[in-house]
């Protein structure tokens, strides 16, 4: 494998923005034209490239098994790509079993995707059908939460929101470029060109509009609900793309629960003063 080749990661918790971004990125590269379900796919979570490193069958394999595992299996990845790969990945920018699970020496860049957790909360409550916003405020905040993806396959370590952000805002040996979803709802066609940049593709303005036009909230809805989407999990899952939905919608015991919590990273995104 040539050394030089490496990984572009478009991260983020979950529920937080990372389809639509990827989306913008598709449709920018293909001229301004997108189709919902020739989004880019590709994340780190394709036991394809994981089965056989160890021959334990993946769905008895333990955190500590897969994040051993992972950075063969990126390897692997970037070797059968032939050269720069782009991964969507959900998992926390942490150590496993000693283990960086998003690996230094594969890694280029990265785009992080920042939302208000509490519209956060609001998202997971529909998308994963949960019973209360309550359930879905514990699962937000569980700093050991993990889901498996598919079903029996491998591991998505995003642990808690704050973990999350904390977790790709500090520090690191590549550069970061971190959003909020709530500024590229207020202002796309900035958020894309600077992120064109970022990603050092030749900059063409009426292409960013073109993409922006192409990925409006309601044209991906409308293609979803005659296409359908290979990403849902039931529920509908361009469901409403708004911002400050839990003003009105979040009890605020539930809002100040989150506060508290994840007061420290909300800060540093401007979420709160």
């Amino acid at each position: 494998m040539n050394l030089d080749h490496k990984l572009t990661w478009i991260a983020s918790f979950p529920r937080s923005g990372n389809t639509w971004v990827r989306a913008l990125i598709t449709a920018y590269v293909n001229g301004g034209e997108t189709d919902i379900n020739s989004i880019m796919q590709t994340g780190d979570k394709d036991p394809a490239f994981y089965q056989n490193i160890i021959k334990t069958p993946i769905s008895d394999w333990t955190m500590t098994d897969q994040a051993l595992v992972k950075p063969a299996a990126m390897y692997r990845m970037l070797e059968e790509a032939g050269g720069n790969l782009m991964l969507k990945t959900h998992d926390c920018n942490v150590d496993f079993s000693g283990v960086a699970q998003i690996p230094y020496d594969l890694t280029r860049a990265a785009i992080y995707i920042a939302r208000d957790p509490r519209d956060v909360v609001l998202s997971f409550m529909n998308h994963y059908n949960m019973p209360s916003a309550n359930a879905a405020v514990d699962k937000v905040l569980d700093g050991r939460a993990m889901t498996r993806y598919p079903n029996k396959g491998l591991l998505v370590a995003q642990l808690s929101w704050q973990l999350s952000v904390a977790s790709w805002l500090r520090d690191l040996p590549y550069p970061v470029y971190t959003l909020r979803y709530e500024d590229l709802i207020e202002n796309p066609f900035d958020i894309l060109s600077e992120m064109v940049r970022f990603l050092q593709l030749d900059y063409d303005e009426k292409v960013v509009k073109k993409s922006i036009e192409a990925c409006q909230f309601e044209r991906l809805q409308k293609q979803e609900k005659e296409q359908g989407f290979r990403e849902g999990v039931g529920q509908t899952f361009f469901h409403k793309g708004q911002s400050q939905r839990w003003k009105t919608e979040l009890d605020k015991s539930l809002q100040q629960r989150i506060v508290k919590a994840c007061q420290k990273e909300m800060q540093a995104l401007h979420y709160l003063p």
